[in-house]
């Protein structure tokens, strides 16, 4: 990928700030280089580099060749008044898609293939230039002639800014040029005029030779300095000196550094130099963990899983005291408190606790057996409670189908294993016996109640063994009133009228049903309330 090789700046200042912000650029470029000794830094004075001139419409500077068209030396002229940047004058040019305007200069030494080259100037746009102008916009070519454009090395970029503003250049030519050229470069379609790039140009620097280099770091960790810097210049087949701010380190790697931002000056036997600044962040290893309990209590298969983002991979994994591994998922664990350690390629360590419990053991807390009503029903139950484990819970009996209620329900007399599992299908099992108070099923009405509170016989009701439905029971007074009804075979008849207990008197009863063998029955007669 083809990287921009130039950088803005508003101020002006000597040549040492030139190199520190144009060697930002080049810490990111790589570039094949001849690879031969220097004698010398080269520096390449530029004749008039101030653009000085006669002050006119289509005036060269003195110095200078007009590559295309005329150029004009302003100010004055095109009622274009700004002030010079540096000395008296300075060179106006304007271009469209069909009319060019450039300079061009024989250099005193020609720009060597491989190697590269710093400038600066002072560019400002100017809206109107005999016509309406969209923005200002300058390149720089090198060539063999004043109007050979044979490599692009260097463009503004369309700009509007109409104030002096410096501009630094990296120059590297990928062959020997004699010339270079400048030309107001046209890269934009403009709806205001057909000549629509307007550029001022002024106080040019000499073009000096520069150092490339490649600029790397690594972050600090969070809790100690572990950060790098590292410079690496193209080898020229000569030596380096290197001077690190802050710190005035002087190799091209230092290590064990805070983070912060540091500054480094390469110097080349031959007096070039390069460098640049590079930043030493703080690491952005971020580390979660999530714990996975084990499915039953005491199963020991309970997980610890590591999310990690940031810092500088591969990742090693510590559990306790063992040894690093690569992988984030820790199984088999029991419950208990465990240390994990993550570590980066950069030994950047994030601590964590996780405390792992299992679930509550699965019990069961109360079983309630309901007998059969007589030996020839189905009507026994075995009701489960059950605590711990993960719910929901289901059920089932004798390895029948499982179901989700808790109570088991249309069973016979007999002895009965039933199972209970949990969400994780943790188990526990046990039995229980049913019975059944009589053989035979019989319904038998009383005869006599007494309500009076001593808990023995104080309901009127039938004793039922047998499995009933389509229950009724009414009794009714004397007058053939009714007093009491109920559908339910265990509800009976506490002797009270509106709430007042009845006196010693005889009430009659009709009861009717259908039996366990879905046979109808009607039982009538009385029974008689004791006071």
């Amino acid at each position: 990928m083809s990287l921009p090789v130039f950088t803005r700046i508003r101020v002006t200042h000597r040549y040492i700030h030139i190199v520190r912000v144009i060697t930002r650029v080049l810490c990111v470029l790589t570039l094949n280089v001849c690879m031969h000794q220097i004698a010398s830094a080269q520096v390449i004075e530029l004749n008039n580099p101030s653009m000085e001139g006669n002050i006119g419409r289509d005036s060269v500077p003195t110095g200078w060749i007009a590559a295309s068209n005329t150029p004009d030396v302003l100010p004055g002229p095109l009622n274009i008044f700004k002030r010079p940047s540096d000395g008296k004058a300075y060179t106006g040019l304007h271009s469209g898609p069909a009319y060019r305007e450039g300079l061009a200069q024989l250099l005193a030494a020609p720009l060597q293939k491989g190697l590269a080259y710093v400038i600066s100037v002072d560019l400002a746009y100017s809206p109107k230039y005999l016509q309406a102008a969209c923005n200002g916009n300058l390149t720089i070519y090198g060539g063999n002639s004043p109007r050979d454009t044979a490599q692009r090395l260097w463009s503004s970029g369309p700009f509007t800014d109409t104030t002096w503003s410096r501009y630094y250049a990296i120059l590297e030519p990928t062959a020997n040029y004699k010339y270079i050229s400048i030309w107001a470069d046209p890269s934009q379609t403009c709806t205001k005029s057909d000549i629509g790039t307007a550029v001022l140009i002024d106080n040019f620097s000499n073009i000096r030779q520069v150092i490339k280099t490649t600029l790397s770091a690594t972050p600090s960790c969070n809790n100690a300095s572990t950060g790098t810097i590292q410079v690496t210049p193209v080898d020229y087949g000569t030596t380096y000196t290197y001077l690190w701010t802050p710190g005035n380190y002087t190799t091209a790697r230092v290590n064990q550094l805070p983070p912060g931002e540091y500054t480094v000056v390469v110097t080349a036997e031959n007096g070039a130099t390069g460098g640049g600044t590079v930043t030493v962040g703080m690491s952005d290893l971020t580390t979660t963990l999530t714990t996975i309990p084990s499915t039953c209590n005491g199963r020991h298969n309970a997980e610890i899983h590591v999310s990690v983002s940031g810092g500088m991979p591969p990742y090693r994994f510590v559990l306790d005291d063992n040894t690093p591994v690569g992988d984030s998922v820790f199984t088999g664990l029991d419950e208990g408190r465990y240390q994990v350690y993550v570590k980066d390629g950069q030994i950047c360590t994030d601590t964590l606790t996780a405390l792992l419990r299992d679930p509550e053991p699965l019990v069961l807390k109360e079983i309630t057996v309901k007998p059969c009503s007589c030996g020839e029903t189905q009507d026994g139950k075995i009701a489960l409670q059950i605590e711990g484990g993960t719910q929901p819970y289901k059920y089932r009996i004798e390895g029948g189908t499982w179901q989700q209620d808790s109570v088991l329900y249309s069973l016979r007399a007999g002895h009965y294993i039933y199972e209970v599992a949990d969400a994780n299908g943790c188990e526990i099992g046990g039995s229980a016996n049913i019975t059944s108070p009589l053989h035979n099923c019989i319904v038998v009405m009383p005869t006599a109640f007494s309500p009076n509170g001593d808990g023995n016989n104080d309901l009127f009701k039938p004793k039922v063994y047998d499995l009933l439905s389509h229950y009724e029971l009414s009794v009714y007074n004397r007058w053939g009133g009714l007093v009491f009804r109920t559908n339910d075979p265990q509800a009976g008849w506490d002797g009270s009228v509106k709430g007042i207990i009845q006196d010693q008197q005889a009430f009659a009863y009709v009861c009717t049903f259908d039996d366990g063998n879905n046979e109808h029955k009607e039982f009538r007669g009385s029974v008689v309330l004791i006071r």
